[in-house]
């Protein structure tokens, strides 16, 4: 089967979401990203980790001086993924996505370059290509010969010409019987060694009308009078978004003298950044789409005379592409300048690439200088963190380098001008081919059987079923066996970066994603979608070509360089869950922490329950947990919650019980796992103390002794998608306050802080000074609060602690060490000696106040100046405080 996707596309980031979600589990083999401006960190976020993790060799291939990202923000280039710089006298400028597997190819050629303006804010045109089953289609045979042509007419890398070279046989072997000829359908067209507009059909006369629309129209109108030249159009339509099109009225109107023309003022609530020129004859409509703006290095020249290198679609039978809304206004009120003036960010100094192997670091410039080049590495790109390692010798254009000392990942270049000033190249990312090859998952290696994701398991019983199963044997797959080893760099140092070059988060991420898919993976690292749109209802269609709102604006030569909007990402909300589904998804939850927590016993080894479920499964269920509780699934008076979250809790493991496989994990997980303990113990935490013994008190303290450790280490930042606004009934959130409080309070090192912590939540003033704990604050009866603190308190001082509790003009005071407790309640001026054992507790006994109810009373109420009764005296002399001193303290303000 193959065909062209008519609907349902968004961006090329919709391609690499469906492979993930394919039925069959085909690996995905080439991942291949073209654009013009590309932004590296971007693609990083939400391309190059699904690509990866599906196996994929992958490269991304952009204009040697269009980088938008600071090379300190690149984390992947060369060690996951070939960065390839094209240039040439033009801009290096198609925008392509090809993705190939074991039976299966797609191909989107369009308008969107590689970035979040391209691949999720702008209107962009794309044609989408999908093959299954071996078949072959025309426009992936077209591909093909145009990768195979290109370095040819454009500088490149030799080992990313290689690759394109690769890619292209690839193709060929596979496509080479595609049908040609017009039962082929759309044609992809190129202008390596001919100008697009010369491969244009020529008409049998005049056509009936010619629509055009570019976010770009060069100032002088060449393109636009060469097409009313070659097409002699009986009406011409031209869009225009007034205010964000770059063109220049009067080159307009003397373009498009000759014929019956007029403007249709485009809409501007998004930037229409899709290049299309359609036309009419004979009842039959063309359309010709792609990277392609209105000027004449695009349209009118070739790349090897000097013009753009652009890429685009010719299809036949296409329905009308210009959007209908807006007001058409005739030619002749069109007025203003728009142009923008072009200033290059081209560099006088290209560097090509650096390649790493056994040999050596091998670099490459565009071309070859009079003078020496220096050539300098970093470990990240960071200012002041270049060391020069050697020159490239004058009028050469490659030269290779023993392997640096420390080996760098990125490089650049540098030489002085005739004028004596310094320029430096674009930064390029080292190339390992060792490490970016196509990644093989061993069938062994313990997986789920399904891709799932969160809606799927809260609103599909058959989904949340197999999750179960899928959980349980994941267990019996890793209990009893060696620690899962999720990276091939588990065991490099505990940096961003293993001694082997390979980004220790991307190698884990991407076999995370074989591990539990690329759903789920997301879900328990937090990362949130960067707000990349549905399929919009646009009428930028073609029968070849789809709309969507992609990555950005771009401007080189005589086109495209807008800002970059910055990369933010969605808003975390909870899922809306039906109440008559919110039964089965309390259910289904219980059963999933169930199958997480389960003891082990039945393993023929004894195994910690971390090491049950490989850490990535373990974030998933908590952040499925915390979802259920931001959608209200339990009600008001249903406490259950707390005793599961809790158990969940209990297999992250303190930091003495970290299993193996999590001592092995990269930094980043564990600072994930941190993170959402602290969360997860600050829902707990709500309505709760940590050393009550109440129904919900047990679970809270449960919890904050097996994460304290964790917590004190944890950043809110990384677990921020899960502090989920309350937006509806019932919703039990943490909020980032809430878990910064719960933070300073694990980091304190004051057996006494939690203690503190309650009594300050119930509105109570706590301070100790010389052996006596202070409590003050707004109480009537100060006998249940006196009673509740040193019971609170004396968990810690089992030799005994004396309290105090003050309100206004009430005080009552307690000397506790168990079993005996000693109570002086003025206005009474006797001691009041008690005998409590477990399960009794001094707040269980005095809670009502009411003395002549408390039980266990020894002997008769003894007279202050009797002395101290003996139970006081033994808490006296432990506390180190005289009899005389403790009378005095209590009774100074009456003196």
């Amino acid at each position: 089967m193959s065909g062209v996707r008519h609907t349902r596309f968004a961006s090329p980031v919709t391609l690499l979401r469906e492979w993930a979600e394919r039925g069959d589990r085909q690996a995905l083999h080439e991942a291949l990203f073209m654009g013009f401006t590309v932004d590296l960190p971007f693609l990083e976020k939400v391309a190059i980790p699904v690509a990866r993790g599906l196996g994929a060799r992958t490269a991304v291939i952009g204009d040697a001086t269009q980088g938008l990202h600071d090379p300190v923000d690149v984390r992947m280039a060369g060690r996951s993924y070939l960065h390839g710089l094209a240039t040439c006298r033009g801009a290096f400028h198609p925008k392509a996505v090809l993705l190939v597997g074991e039976h299966a190819c797609r191909l989107a050629v369009g308008s969107g370059n590689p970035t979040l303006s391209g691949w999720g804010a702008n209107d962009e045109l794309w044609t989408v290509v999908e093959t299954e089953e071996d078949d072959s289609h025309a426009l992936l045979a077209d591909f093909a010969d145009w990768l195979d042509e290109l370095p040819s007419a454009v500088s490149l890398a030799p080992w990313s010409a290689r690759h394109l070279a690769e890619l292209a046989a690839l193709l060929t072997e596979r496509h080479v019987n595609a049908p040609a000829g017009p039962e082929a359908g759309p044609r992809l067209l190129h202008n390596l060694h001919r100008s697009l507009l010369d491969q244009l059909p020529s008409p049998h006369g005049p056509v009936d009308e010619l629509h055009a629309y570019a976010p770009f129209i060069d100032e002088a109108g060449h393109a636009l009078s060469a097409l009313v030249d070659r097409l002699a159009p009986r009406r011409v339509t031209l869009g225009i978004q007034p205010r964000w099109s770059s063109y220049d009225a009067g080159t307009i109107k003397a373009a498009l003298s000759g014929s019956s023309a007029q403007v249709r003022l485009l809409d501007e609530t998004r930037m229409r950044h899709g290049k299309l020129v359609e036309w009419q004859t004979g009842g039959l409509r063309y359309a010709l789409t792609g990277s392609a703006n209105l000027t004449r290095a695009a349209l009118g020249t070739s790349t090897r005379d000097g013009g753009n290198c652009e890429l685009a679609v010719l299809a036949a039978g296409t329905r009308p592409l210009l959007p209908e809304e807006g007001r058409l206004a005739p030619l002749a009120s069109l007025t203003g300048r728009t142009i923008r003036p072009f200033t290059s960010n081209g560099r006088a100094l290209v560097l090509l690439g650096a390649k790493t192997d056994s040999e050596g670091l091998h670099v490459s410039l565009a071309r070859s200088r009079p003078v020496p080049v220096a050539i300098s590495t970093s470990p990240d790109g960071s200012p002041g963190s270049w060391t020069e390692i050697g020159s490239i010798p004058p009028e050469a254009s490659a030269c290779s380098f023993p392997q640096p000392e420390v080996p760098g990942a990125a490089v650049r270049a540098t030489c002085v001008q005739p004028d004596g000033s310094t320029i430096d190249s674009p930064v390029v990312f080292v190339y390992s081919p060792v490490h970016c090859a196509r990644r093989h998952a061993a069938d062994s290696e313990p997986r789920l059987r399904y891709d799932y994701t969160a809606q799927a398991l809260f609103a599909d019983e058959r989904a949340a079923r197999r999750f179960e199963t899928d959980l349980l044997r994941l267990r019996e797959l890793t209990a009893g066996t060696s620690p899962p080893r999720v990276s091939p760099a588990a065991d490099a140092a505990p940096s961003s970066v293993s001694s082997s070059g390979v980004d220790r988060w991307d190698a884990y991420v991407a076999d995370c994603r074989r591990m539990i898919g690329a759903p789920l993976t997301d879900l328990a690292f937090g990362t949130l979608q960067a707000g990349l749109p549905q399929a919009p209802s646009s009428r930028w269609v073609v029968s070849a070509v789809t709309g969507s709102g992609a990555v950005e604006d771009d401007m080189a030569y005589e086109d495209e360089a807008e800002d970059e909007e910055p990369l933010t990402a969605s808003v975390a909300v909870a899922p809306r869950i039906p109440p008559e589904q919110r039964g089965r998804c309390r259910s289904w939850i219980r059963r999933w922490v169930g199958a997480l927590a389960a003891s082990g016993e039945s393993s023929a080894v004894p195994v910690p329950v971390p090491a049950l479920i490989p850490a990535p499964v373990r974030l998933v269920v908590a952040n499925l947990y915390v979802q259920l509780l931001a959608a209200g699934v339990w009600d008001e008076n249903d406490q259950s919650w707390r005793d599961g979250l809790s158990r969940l809790l209990e297999t992250f493991g303190s930091a003495d019980e970290r299993s193996e496989a999590d001592r092995q994990d990269p930094p980043e997980t564990r600072r994930r796992l941190d993170a959402v303990a602290a969360v997860m113990t600050a829902l707990l935490s709500q309505d709760a103390t940590f050393t009550g013994g109440g129904e919900r008190d047990v679970p809270a303290a449960r919890a904050w002794r097996s994460a304290k450790g964790m917590i004190a280490r944890a950043e809110p930042a990384q677990a921020e998608d899960l502090m989920i606004p309350p937006e509806q009934a019932l919703a039990r959130v943490a909020s980032w306050s809430e878990v910064e409080r719960l933070i300073a309070l694990a980091q304190q090192d004051d057996p006494q802080a939690e203690v503190v912590e309650e009594l300050s939540a119930a509105g109570w003033e706590a301070s100790y000074e010389d052996g006596l704990w202070e409590i003050t604050g707004s109480f009537g009866n100060p006998v249940p609060v006196v009673s509740r603190a040193a019971d609170r308190l004396g968990r810690h001082h089992p030799n005994g602690v004396l309290v105090r509790a003050r309100s206004r003009n009430r005080w009552a005071f307690v000397a506790w060490a168990a079993p005996h407790l000693v109570l002086l309640n003025p206005p009474a001026r006797v001691w009041r000696t008690y005998e409590i054992r477990p399960p009794a507790t001094p707040e269980s006994r005095f809670s009502g106040g009411d003395l002549s109810a408390v039980p266990g009373r020894i002997g008769a109420p003894a007279p202050l100046p009797a002395g101290a009764p003996e139970a006081l005296r033994k808490i006296l002399a432990d506390v180190g405080m005289a009899y005389p001193e403790l009378i005095g303290r209590l009774f100074a303000e009456d003196a």
